[in-house]
């Protein structure tokens, strides 16, 4: 057995052992994955029915006023219109509804809400959108009664048509918005929980000396921790999936309307998603040796993992924002670390891989990793950085 595989198999053991690891690197992911897909379901299945919609509005003969409730609207009765605005302006009430007098056969219904507040948007919407409905219908029946020609009606006929390419089980957007993130972000901490103890921590306790005496190269003493924390950032990072796909399973209340065309993860986004995954694997677990190994003693690596730790975040942020602009299919986005393999995920996960793009970001990421695993070894070749504490 050569000597890489032995260090290799010696830092994945105790790496394994460790439960700090087993709860950050493997369970953080799922466990973080979950709750998020319960919160957003929960909230999702609220907003999406009538009788969560909370309408204060102004007590009135109108027929409408009745309307609100028959339609399943949590209605809560104010007295004046005056005493109705500034419960919405004091974030007391989502939305006031007030009904003006009829002017030749026109209902007037006013709608306050607060602009700043999404929730008072929201039941603005849904308002709005019952009132609409009955307007449209009460045009319907005119034109009907009145067998009034669809061309002088509606003398523009808009069609609008979905020409999206066919794709079984399609993500929905809050899932490709979220996971391409998470991805990427897990493959990092996932690392990072353990990095600041493979060289900086073995200085503390004073067992680097014992591993560098060994008849082992230092660059396969580099190499086995690196194939090492690879693995444990690969894993970690795929844990992401593993939450989605037991939260699919389960189905728990809102999933309906995530998942109502399947997981979002076809056997191609997933393949990949691990082709694209391993080379920035190979760069962030050489990024996070190299820092362990320069610092004096873990306190300081978990000062210098945390700095790095932002500068991973802002392109990874920046990837989920990325499909509101037309910047996701620029060149020179596969030039960015890491946004570069958030945005092609991304594309993976909508069914429509781009594999020239994917080419340059693989090789953009293994350049990197090659750069950094090339400071590695230089830096545990130099005495005074293995020996100080």
């Amino acid at each position: 057995m050569s000597p890489t595989i032995k260090v290799f198999r010696k830092e994945l053991r105790e790496m394994f052992r460790d439960k700090r690891v087993r709860t950050s690197a493997f369970f953080g992911p799922i466990f973080l994955i979950v709750v998020l897909l319960l919160i957003f379901g929960s909230v999702l299945g609220g907003i999406s029915k009538p009788q969560n919609v909370r309408v204060h509005a102004v007590k009135s003969d109108s027929p409408l006023f009745g309307l609100l409730r028959a339609k399943g609207f949590n209605v809560t009765e104010v007295e004046t219109e005056q005493e109705g605005k500034r419960l919405v302006q004091e974030g007391k009430a989502r939305v006031l509804v007030a009904f003006g007098p009829t002017s030749d056969g026109v209902s007037a219904v006013n709608v306050f809400f607060d602009e700043k507040a999404q929730i008072s948007q929201i039941a603005k919407g849904a308002v709005e959108s019952l009132f609409s409905a009955q307007n449209n219908a009460a045009l319907e029946s005119y034109i009907k009664a009145n067998k009034v020609p669809d061309s002088l009606v509606k003398p523009i006929a808009v069609k609008s048509e979905n020409i999206a390419k066919v794709q079984k089980g399609g993500a929905s957007d809050f899932i490709v918005g979220m996971l391409p993130y998470l991805i990427v972000i897990w493959a990092f901490y996932g690392g990072m929980s353990i990095a600041s103890d493979m060289a900086a921590g073995e200085k503390e306790r004073n067992t680097l000396e014992t591993l560098l005496i060994t008849p082992v190269a230092r660059t396969q003493i580099v190499l086995g921790k690196f194939l090492a924390l690879s693995v444990v950032c690969l894993l970690s990072s795929l844990s992401s999936l593993v939450g989605l796909a037991a939260f699919a399973a389960v189905k728990p209340k809102g999933s309906e309307l995530m998942f109502k065309d399947g997981l979002g993860v076809t056997p191609q986004s997933a393949l990949l998603t691990l082709v694209l995954l391993i080379p920035l694997v190979a760069f962030f677990a050489s990024l996070l040796i190299a820092i362990s190994t320069y610092a004096k003693n873990t306190r300081e690596a978990q000062t210098y993992l945390g700095l790095a730790s932002f500068v991973v975040i802002m392109p990874a942020m920046f990837s989920q924002f990325i499909g509101l602009t037309d910047l996701g299919s620029a060149r020179w986005i596969n030039f960015v670390p890491i946004l570069n393999t958030a945005n092609n995920i991304r594309l993976a996960l909508l069914g429509k891989p781009d594999f020239t793009a994917i080419a340059m970001t693989i090789g953009v990421s293994l350049v990197l990793a090659l750069i950094m695993a090339r400071i590695t070894v230089w830096l545990f070749n130099r005495e005074q950085v293995l020996v100080r504490t």
